[in-house]
């Protein structure tokens, strides 16, 4: 069995490299009807996350929403080409050509707002509860990346001295978000990565050195420091 922190680069054509990721993209979805080259961009209604939680320690409920802008029409992306319909390609050059942002905020005046730079949107944004017990609620989000490469990170935030701080980050692989359905689901979890057991959260790190004698799909428990 092949280690899974090894990263095959496939240096081959660009429009080879398209085809490879558009297909491990949609892995599990029969649906997928690529674009012709001469196709217009077939757009969807990007999917937009939240999270619900006291993130600032006030005692009171906050939300967490996440933003789609795009620096180049200083407006909200509502609409953007569908991965399903497109060349993966051609998505990334939509984003790029559009200067897009992805970002996240809490509608409270005076809150930090988090930038997570160019990005498709995010696979997953959790509230993991209050793993410090510091008094505030954390988040796991892994990032859709304009990328080639389905090796990812899950990325665990908190406010910290009202600033949006990370804690921890830790390797991931982008199948844990295959899915078969029609819709894509909202993931409360990352299957084999990032999961609730016994009522604590445990993770693994798909990154981590496999020689260090521990087993590969061992899951440890979440542990995260507080705000310095």
């Amino acid at each position: 069995m092949i280690p899974r922190y090894v990263v095959y680069i496939l240096v081959l054509t660009l429009g080879l490299l398209g085809c490879k990721e558009q297909s491990e993209k949609t892995a599990g979805n029969a649906s997928v009807v690529p674009a012709n080259a001469g196709d217009s961009v077939k757009l969807h209604t990007l999917k937009k996350l939240f999270a619900r939680g006291d993130f600032d320690g006030d005692g009171r409920e906050d939300t967490v929403y996440q933003h789609n802008y795009s620096r180049r029409t200083r407006t909200e992306i509502d609409n953007s080409p569908d991965p399903f319909q497109n060349e993966w390609d051609t998505v990334v050059k939509w984003f790029f050509d559009h200067e897009a942002d992805v970002y996240l905020t809490i509608h409270k005046n005076g809150q930090d707002t988090l930038h997570l730079g160019p990005a498709q949107g995010l696979y997953c944004l959790i509230n993991i509860g209050d793993i410090n017990a510091d008094g505030k609620d954390e988040i796991a989000l892994v990032i859709d990346y304009l990328d080639f490469s389905n090796v990812n990170s899950c990325k665990i935030y908190s406010v910290c001295n009202n600033q949006w701080t990370r804690l921890k980050q830790f390797g991931v692989h982008e199948d844990a978000f295959n899915f078969t359905s029609d819709k894509a689901p909202i993931f409360d979890r990352i299957k084999g990565y990032l999961e609730k057991q016994n009522d604590s959260w445990v993770y693994s790190d798909y990154s981590q050195d496999y020689d260090s004698g521990k087993a590969v799909d061992e899951m440890l428990a979440l542990k995260l420091d507080r705000c310095k």
